[in-house]
């Protein structure tokens, strides 16, 4: 299965985002059914005449508004007996009518014809697109890689498996589809071992066994002050201690006596 080849069948649920739009490629995955329905807002249809014209002429629009209903829009589409339904306001659904209302009326479309539906990542929230999962059949997530529009194809079999494809694609100008497999460039690979902030910086010593357990064994002052449990125990050593625990402070041997000494301050 290659995006060139790609074959419509039930719900294919289309995500994209600002950097890479999906609405040409739906277009172009519908550019040689016989008939076609789109369902939009009033006055989107001179636009999508205008950039796809040849897809157009033989489509019906359904058109989107406050006074509509969901009952009405199936039976718009129904009459007109589509080979496939491409819905290209699904935010105008949805706040019209309620994700749970749309995703029913996909899920009685789809028995029909093949359904497109394109979600635009600004418009469709995460929570809403994920519950719109629960009716796809395949989803074609399109976004900006290295210069390269890339498509993430997911198509889900009925015995519950799927299959992935990441690919680069290009389209003619009579949209047509041209797709290579994506592999991204090694500049754009990070190597999660380079990039761990925790890796010690003994990479370059050549230690043996023997010396790697000394290592692992040798507390240094400096990584003791950093484990709350370690500050109890350090400078202990130095320290003398009489029976109930009562610490006695024992002043550093190169004590100078001037005022800036803070031993000074101590009424020893």
């Amino acid at each position: 299965m290659v995006l060139s080849k790609f074959t419509l069948d039930g719900l294919a649920l289309f995500r994209d985002n600002r950097s890479c739009y999906a609405e040409p490629l739906a277009f172009a995955l519908v550019r040689s059914t016989p008939s076609l329905v789109v369902v939009t807002i009033p006055g989107r249809d001179t636009v999508l005449k205008s950039r796809y014209a040849s897809v157009c002429e033989r489509a019906v629009f359904v058109f989107l508004s406050d006074e509509s209903s969901l009952e009405a829009i199936h039976q718009q589409i129904i009459s007109s007996s589509p080979s496939a339904c491409l819905l290209d306001s699904v935010d105008v659904f949805v706040d019209i009518f309620g994700t749970d209302a749309v995703v029913a009326l996909l899920f009685r479309l789809k028995d029909k014809f093949p359904v497109l539906a394109i979600c635009c990542e600004p418009s469709v929230n995460e929570e809403d697109f994920k519950r719109f999962l629960s009716a796809a059949d395949s989803t074609i997530k399109v976004q900006m890689r290295e210069g390269q529009c890339v498509a993430d194809t997911v198509v889900y079999k009925r015995n519950g498996k799927c299959t992935n494809l990441t690919e680069a694609f290009t389209l003619s100008e009579d949209l047509r589809i041209s797709s290579i497999k994506y592999v991204p460039s090694e500049s754009s690979h990070v190597d999660p071992q380079v990039t761990n902030t925790e890796e010690s910086f003994d990479m370059e010593l050549k230690l043996r066994e023997k010396e790697l357990i000394a290592k692992k064994q040798l507390g240094l002052p400096f990584t003791s002050v950093t484990k709350q449990s370690e500050l109890v125990t350090l400078r202990m050593a130095d320290r003398k201690v009489r029976v109930g625990g009562q610490i006695i402070y024992t002043p550093d041997k190169e004590d100078d006596l001037d005022d800036s000494d803070p031993d000074d301050d101590l009424n020893l």
